[in-house]
């Protein structure tokens, strides 16, 4: 099967095998019993960002391909359409949940050694991750655990919480400056009824609930987790990932900060694409003191 980074004239993720609009999988030539070593994660699973175009995408599944060339590679997309309405976002992941089965072996007890490596993009990601830890137990059946088999997990630009200012940046996405002067009224208002919505507790703020979700140890098996990061991300403020990393080792998770400078969301690669790289391999390969 072609790598990502292959044939600029064909759809950049035209190499992945599409079960569901959202859910795509890809399973490289090199099979896991032709392994050299069995330093490749068993799976990798990529969670993208809300809206995510494909050959954006396929950069980071590119670079999967380069560093893990034994790994089978699970993509699950996130749209608007989902985002906004969270109670479909469970049953559209669902069809990972048997390619996570079929491939990951079970594990013991006794087992330290994470087999997959989570990427989470912004919170779009971290929606569908949230939801697939739900579904991944919900769909569990006698003699299958209910928890997802022990993974590392990479945070980039994500979770975060709900907030005006973040929400009005979000509806600006991909608007000219003329639309966003126009359109910014309209959506100040929008993202001001939604937040005194949830002040009165008429809707949840889904966001915390992800959050909360990612930092369940009852729900989550994770070795350690890496959290990437920018002061100047206008989506996800750098406050907001910060708390839910102090969280997260409150809660016992073992827990790794790294924060750009200067780069916009989901662009951290762009920014620093060598450090980047290292933090996402050094994460898998523990090579770091987890401050």
């Amino acid at each position: 099967m072609a790598d990502a980074s292959e044939n600029p004239g064909v759809k950049p993720l035209s190499f992945m095998e599409k079960l569901s609009p959202i859910v795509s999988t890809y399973q490289p030539q090199t099979s896991a019993s032709k392994r050299i070593s069995n330093a490749d994660p068993s799976l990798v699973i990529i969670a993208s960002w809300t809206d995510a175009q494909d050959v954006h995408i396929a950069k980071y599944i590119a670079k999967y391909q380069q560093y893990y060339p034994t790994a089978p590679i699970l993509l699950i997309q996130s749209t608007s359409k989902l985002f906004l309405n969270p109670s479909t976002i469970g049953p559209a992941v669902r069809p990972a949940v048997s390619v996570i089965r079929a491939v990951v072996s079970p594990q013991s007890p006794s087992e330290s050694s994470a087999q997959i490596l989570l990427h989470i993009f912004s919170n779009g990601g971290s929606s569908s991750m949230a939801e697939l830890y739900k579904e991944y137990a919900a769909t569990a059946t006698a003699g299958e655990t209910t928890q997802m088999p022990l993974h590392i997990t990479i945070f980039d630009s994500s979770p975060s919480i709900y907030r005006i200012e973040r929400a009005m940046a979000f509806l600006s996405v991909g608007l000219s400056p003329i639309q966003r002067i126009v359109a910014a009224p309209f959506f100040y208002l929008l993202a001001s009824a939604y937040a005194a919505l949830i002040f009165l507790g008429v809707w949840e703020d889904m966001q915390v609930v992800w959050g909360d979700r990612h930092n369940d140890p009852d729900t989550v098996l994770e070795t350690r987790r890496t959290y990437i990061y920018s002061d100047t991300d206008k989506l996800v403020g750098a406050i907001d990932v910060e708390a839910h990393a102090g969280r997260a080792e409150k809660a016992g998770f073992t827990v790794r900060r790294e924060r750009f400078r200067g780069s916009e969301h989901v662009s951290h690669a762009r920014k620093d694409e060598t450090r980047y790289w290292d933090i996402v391999r050094g994460t898998w390969d523990e090579k770091y003191s987890g401050k």
